[in-house]
């Protein structure tokens, strides 16, 4: 296997048509985040892995990829942004006035097995929403991550809702070992009853706490679902709990995110270890798998500075929404091409050509000017394949009247034009 000819398994290049479409999506998330009050933030590729490692739990941190520098130092590509933003937040940004908001387009790097919007390298658009305690806080971003979502064109876009500390505290009053814990966490949050199962029957946890435990993992629905877990309980702290969820819910209307959009779901605990709250993912029909999902995290900057600062936000992976895209049809706008190829009619017309290309590009006109040495017909040629409407031939007659001829590919028609005049003719037409 020659591996110059190849990229690594799990990666992709994207040829200028894909390139075009996702850079659709992204500037529509810019957009919309900065008018949410959002400001943009980058942070280094890669860091020290005690960094990214940071509040993620083992499984992110195995699926790092991680090397040595020249001094032995243990780095990692990042596999999240979240625990990156707390560093800067916790050593830069702590005597900002709060609340403070931030956004991000990146890559992001997982050492795990390719498929189908899942790739080794991939792309996130997030936010974080940061110094701000109230249900405000989240949902806003629940609901600016819906409204994201919309204004990439992408139909039917569902969120599911629930709250770690629910499972949190009942793992609390059962006092069971980590190993337990985690292997519970994880049935639940993969909806495995089989695997829940196994591990409450091998296990001394009593009924009641069994019966909970398998009412999250089918906890899925309305308000409903929500009375039901309480009846099952009886802890001031899930209780109060359950209350700011139905908040949520509730408030969430006033965004425009009615609760037909809206789904209760107390087995999302997601794997990362540092979420301490609302805990949100988004979903459409028939991609089977989250395009972004994020939560409250109140702990994880107090591990980069002397203080906890609570914060929340969520990520939307663009690789899956331009799936999403796809499978729902979207037409994308019309690639924006050049409006005008200038040819020359010989060599000695080449400076005049880069003199004519670089006044309409001033004037936000699109150019491609001849660089191969082509022939007249040539060129034409290539316009007609580009699907580029307008040649501009440069000849040296023309040119001694200040004046070019423009010729409209779309028709057997051509202008002699005024080069002072040739911006106005040609926004006309263009």
């Amino acid at each position: 296997m020659d591996t110059r000819l190849q990229t690594p398994r799990g990666t992709t290049d994207y040829l200028p048509e894909e390139s075009y479409n996702r850079r659709i999506a992204e500037d529509s998330f810019r957009r919309t985040f900065e008018l949410w009050g959002y400001q943009e933030i980058r942070t280094p590729t890669f860091e020290f892995f005690q960094v990214l490692a940071t509040g993620t739990g083992a499984e992110l941190e195995d699926s790092m990829f991680k090397f040595q520098d020249k001094s032995g130092r243990l780095l990692a590509l990042r596999a999240e942004m979240t625990a990156s933003i707390a560093r800067v937040v916790g050593t830069q940004l702590l005597n900002e006035p709060k609340p403070i908001r931030l956004w991000y387009i990146a890559n992001m790097f997982r050492y795990d097995e390719p498929q189908a919007g899942r790739q080794r390298e991939f792309w996130q658009a997030g936010v974080e929403l940061v110094g701000s305690d109230k249900i405000q806080a989240d949902i806003e971003v629940v609901a600016l991550m819906t409204q994201a979502l919309r204004n990439i064109c992408l139909k039917d876009v569902r969120v599911d809702v629930g709250h770690v500390g629910i499972f949190k505290e009942i793992m609390k009053e059962a006092r069971l070992n980590a190993d337990i814990v985690n292997a519970i966490r994880v049935s639940i949050d993969k909806k495995d009853s089989e695997g829940l199962e196994k591990t409450l029957n091998t296990e001394q946890i009593d009924e009641q706490t069994k019966q909970i435990l398998r009412a999250l993992l089918e906890s899925r629905g309305g308000v409903e679902v929500l009375d039901k877990i309480s009846s099952l309980v009886d802890n001031q702290k899930i209780t109060d709990i359950i209350n700011n969820l139905k908040k949520v819910l509730l408030e969430l209307q006033g965004f425009g995110v009615s609760e037909e959009f809206v789904t209760v779901d107390l087995g999302i605990i997601r794997g990362l270890d540092y979420y301490t709250g609302v805990v949100f993912e988004a979903y459409v029909p028939d991609l089977g798998i989250a395009i972004g999902g994020g939560g409250r995290y109140d702990g994880l900057i107090g591990d980069f500075a002397s203080f906890e600062i609570p914060a929340t936000g969520f990520a939307i992976g663009i690789d899956r929404c331009i799936m999403a895209l796809e499978k729902q049809k979207f037409q994308y706008p019309d690639k924006v091409k050049a409006s005008v190829l200038i040819l020359p009619v010989s060599k000695e017309m080449n400076i005049e050509v880069n003199k004519i290309a670089n006044k309409l590009r001033e004037d936000g006109i699109t150019v491609e000017a001849e660089i191969s040495g082509w022939s007249v017909s040539k060129g034409l040629s290539y316009a007609n394949k580009m699907k580029i409407p307008y040649v501009i031939i440069v000849g040296e007659e023309e040119y001694r009247s200040k004046a070019v001829v423009v010729k409209a590919m779309s028709a057997e028609k051509q202008d002699q034009v005024k080069i002072k005049e040739l911006t106005n003719f040609l926004k006309e037409k263009t």
